[in-house]
C-alpha cells in the first residue's frame, strides 16, 4: 500500500474498501484511515445529506480548520452560497446518476485567494447500500499568480526589447563619433568624402553585425546605378566602380520608389531581388539583404545594401530603423558637406532611437502600473465581496432581534404591571407564593429587567452600526462618480482597522484625533478612496507598531503612538484629507520611491509595495487630484490629498 501512487488512489479507492474490510477484521481501521491522511491531496467523504462524514488532513490543511470543526459539516458552512450551489448540484448528480465528475473549477481558499482546482468525485456503497460520496481535490495553480506569471513574461519581453535597442543604440554611437568630426569639416575633399562613405559602411557592417555593406547612387537619367563604396569585413577591404543597369531589375527598383526599407529573409525566394540572383547575389554568395533606399528632395538617389552570407536572416524592426539611419548619413554626406547639416543628422538620428527606447520604457512601467493595479484589485474586490456578504448575513439576524426588543420590552412591563396590582390587591399572598417570590428574588428581579433590555438594545444598535459601517466600506455598487460624505468612508475604515488600534493589555493602543471640517458632499469612486484611506492608516499602524518595537514600556506611555485626521475646504472646488502620525519618519531616498509600484521596505511577506502606488493612481489618475509626503526621519510623516469636489 506504501508504494501506491497518488494519482492512482480514487482509482483504486474500491480496492481499499476491500481492504477495509479484510483489515477491519481483525480491529485494524485506523490502519485504513492512517494512510488517506498520508495522501498529500485533499479527500473528502459526504453522505446522502452532502454531510462530510471523513476528511483526512489534507483537506483539513486545505480548508484552514481542524476535523472536528469540518466532520458534520456541509459546503455551506464553509463557502460562500454561490460556491456552495455549484457543489452540491455537482454533488447530487453524482449520487443519482453514479457517474465520476472529473472537471476544473475555481474555489475561493482559507485565505481568500483564489485557486484554480481539478476534483473528482465518484459514488460507492456501504454493505447496507447507504450511498457516500467520495471526493479528491488536486490543486493546479493560484488564478492571481497565472496572470501575474503571464504579466511578468510579458514585462519580461519588453526589458528584452529595451536591452536590445539600448546595445543597437551603443553600437551605434561607438562609431558616430569619428563620423561626426568627419562630417563636421569646413569643406570636404573627394578623399575625405569617400573616407567618410567608406566609415559609414563600416558602421553598418559592425552594428548590424553583416559581412558586406555596400553604397550605390543612381547615375544620369537614373538609368543606371553604381556603387560607390562595397565594404567586406572578412578581409577589411573596400571597393567601389561597379554598375548595374536600372532596366534589367525592374522589380527592385520598382520596390525602392514603393518601400523605405527592403528585408529579405532569402534571396532566392523573394520576387524582388530573386530576378538577379543569377548575375549578383548567387555567384557572391549572398543569402539575405536589407536594403534602404537613400530618398532626396522627394525622391530615390540610392540604395545602401547590408548583405548576409550563407544562411538566411531574420531582420528585426530595430536593424530596420538602424539602416534607416544609415541612409541619412550618407544623405546629408551627398547633399551637403555643411557642419550644421551633418550635427543635425547625428542629433536626428540619436533622438529617434532614444525616443523609441523611452516609448518602450513608458510601455513597460504602464504594464507594470496595470499589474499592480489587476493584483490589488483582484484582493480589494474579494475583500469588498467578503465584507459585503458578511455585512448582508449578520444584518438579517440583527434587525430580527432588535426588532423584537422594543415588543418584548413592553409584554415585560405589563407583566411587571400586572405583579405590582396582584401585590396591591393581594398583599398577603399563600406560603407557596411567598416562597417562590423569596427564591427568584422578586424585587432585584423587577429592578433589573428593564436594564437588562436596555443592555441588549444598546448591543444591538452597535451591531447594526458595525454592519452599516461594513456595508459602507464596501461599496460594490459604486463604479461612477457619486456624491458622498467622506468623513463617513473615514469612520468606516477606522472601524474595521479599530483591533488594531485599541489598547490591549501589554499595549496601550493608539489615539485617533479627528479634525473633521465642514466639507459638504463629493463626487468620487467611494470605494477606491476607502481604499486610500486603508492603505494610508495601516501605513501609519505599520510605522508606530516599528516604533514602539524600539522603545520601552515607559516610553511608550510618555509618547503614546498618535494618528491624525484632518480634512478642509482649500478653494471652491478643492478639498484636503491630511493623515499624518508620530512615527518614525521616512528619509529623504525612500520618499522619493514611496510611490513606485513594487517598491517596500517591509519584510518578505509583510509588504507587496502595490498599496502606494495604487492609492497615487486613484487620486492623481481617477479622481483628478494630488498625492504627497511630507516626513523627515524621527518627525513622524504626513500623508496630504487634495481631490475637487466635483469632476469634470
Amino acid at each position: 500500500m506504501k508504494c501506491l501512487e497518488e494519482s492512482q488512489y480514487l482509482a483504486g479507492f474500491s480496492k481499499m474498501v476491500f481492504f477495509d474490510k479484510i483489515i477491519s477484521q481483525q480491529s485494524s481501521q485506523t490502519f485504513l484511515w492512517s494512510i488517506l491522511n498520508s495522501i498529500t491531496d485533499p479527500i473528502f467523504v459526504k453522505d446522502r445529506q452532502h454531510i462530510w462524514v471523513f476528511v483526512n488532513d489534507a483537506l483539513c490543511k486545505f480548508m484552514g480548520y481542524e476535523r472536528a470543526e469540518l466532520i458534520g459539516k456541509s459546503d455551506y458552512d464553509f463557502f460562500c452560497k454561490t460556491e456552495a450551489d455549484v457543489f452540491w448540484k455537482r454533488d447530487e448528480l453524482v449520487f443519482t446518476t453514479g457517474l465520476t465528475d472529473e472537471h476544473e473549477e475555481l474555489i475561493t481558499d482559507c485565505q481568500s485567494e483564489i485557486q484554480i482546482i481539478s476534483t473528482k468525485k465518484s459514488l460507492f456503497f456501504d454493505e447496507v447500500g447507504n450511498s457516500f460520496l467520495v471526493g479528491s481535490i488536486r490543486l493546479i495553480a493560484s488564478k492571481n499568480k497565472i496572470e501575474t506569471t503571464l504579466l511578468r513574461q510579458t514585462v519580461n519581453k519588453l526589458e528584452q526589447e529595451i536591452h536590445e535597442r539600448q546595445e543597437t543604440e551603443k553600437r551605434f554611437r561607438r562609431h558616430s563619433n569619428a563620423l561626426q568630426q568627419l562630417v563636421q569639416s569646413e569643406k570636404l575633399q573627394h578623399d575625405d568624402f569617400q573616407i567618410a562613405i567608406q566609415y559609414v559602411t563600416q558602421v553598418a557592417g559592425l552594428g548590424l553585425d553583416v559581412e558586406r555593406v555596400s553604397v550605390w547612387l543612381y547615375t544620369e537619367k537614373c538609368l543606371g546605378i553604381e556603387c560607390i563604396d562595397l565594404y567586406e569585413r572578412e578581409n577589411n577591404c573596400h571597393s567601389h566602380g561597379l554598375k548595374l543597369s536600372v532596366c534589367d531589375f525592374p522589380r527592385y527598383f520598382q520596390a525602392l520608389k514603393e518601400e523605405q526599407v527592403i528585408a529579405v529573409v532569402d534571396v532566392h525566394t523573394d520576387s524582388r531581388t530573386s530576378e538577379f540572383s543569377a548575375t549578383y547575389t548567387t555567384p557572391l554568395g549572398i543569402t539575405s539583404m536589407l536594403d534602404a533606399r537613400i530618398w532626396s528632395r522627394g525622391e530615390v538617389i540610392g540604395v545602401v545594401c547590408c548583405e548576409h552570407l550563407r544562411t538566411q536572416r531574420q531582420w528585426t524592426l530595430e536593424e530596420e530603423s538602424f539602416i534607416g539611419s544609415i541612409t541619412d548619413f550618407v544623405r546629408l554626406i551627398i547633399e551637403s558637406r555643411d557642419r550644421k547639416i551633418a550635427e543635425e543628422a547625428l542629433r536626428q538620428s540619436e533622438m529617434q532611437l532614444r525616443q523609441q527606447t523611452q516609448k518602450l520604457e513608458e510601455a513597460l512601467f504602464e504594464l507594470k502600473r496595470t499589474q499592480t493595479q489587476m493584483i490589488q484589485s483582484e484582493k480589494m474586490s474579494s475583500l469588498g465581496q467578503l465584507v459585503a456578504g458578511v455585512a448582508h448575513e449578520i444584518n438579517n439576524p440583527v434587525n430580527f432581534i432588535y426588532g423584537n426588543i422594543a415588543p418584548a420590552h413592553d409584554y415585560i412591563q405589563d407583566l411587571l404591571n400586572l405583579i405590582n396590582l396582584y401585590q396591591e390587591y393581594y398583599p398577603d399572598p399563600c406560603p407557596v407564593i411567598q416562597s417562590k417570590i423569596a427564591d427568584i428574588d422578586l424585587e432585584f428581579l423587577i429592578a433589573d429587567l428593564p436594564k437588562l433590555l436596555s443592555s441588549m438594545k444598546i448591543g444591538a444598535d452597535r451591531i447594526r452600526e458595525i454592519v452599516l459601517s461594513l456595508r459602507n466600506f464596501s461599496r460594490l455598487d459604486e463604479a461612477e462618480y457619486k456624491a458622498v460624505d467622506i468623513h463617513e468612508g473615514i469612520d468606516s475604515t477606522l472601524l474595521i482597522l479599530e483591533n488594531r488600534l485599541k489598547a490591549k493589555p501589554d499595549y496601550p493602543g493608539i489615539e485617533i484625533i479627528k479634525k473633521y471640517g465642514n466639507i459638504p458632499l463629493v463626487e468620487c469612486y467611494a470605494g477606491q478612496l476607502n481604499q486610500v484611506f486603508m492603505n494610508i492608516i495601516t501605513n501609519a499602524i505599520d510605522a508606530l507598531e516599528e516604533r514602539d518595537e524600539k522603545c520601552t514600556q515607559q516610553e511608550i506611555q510618555q509618547f503614546p503612538g498618535v494618528i491624525q485626521i484632518h480634512t478642509e475646504i482649500i478653494n471652491q472646488n478643492q478639498i484636503a484629507i491630511k493623515i499624518a502620525d508620530n512615527g518614525l519618519g521616512i528619509p529623504e531616498n525612500i520618499k522619493q520611491r514611496i510611490f513606485d509600484p513594487f517598491f517596500t521596505t517591509k519584510e518578505i511577506g509583510k509588504g507587496t509595495g502595490m498599496g502606494m502606488s495604487i492609492s497615487y493612481q486613484i487620486i492623481t489618475k481617477n479622481h483628478h487630484g494630488t498625492l504627497e509626503c511630507i516626513s523627515s526621519p524621527d518627525q513622524g510623516a504626513v500623508f496630504v490629498m487634495t481631490i475637487p469636489l466635483k469632476q469634470k
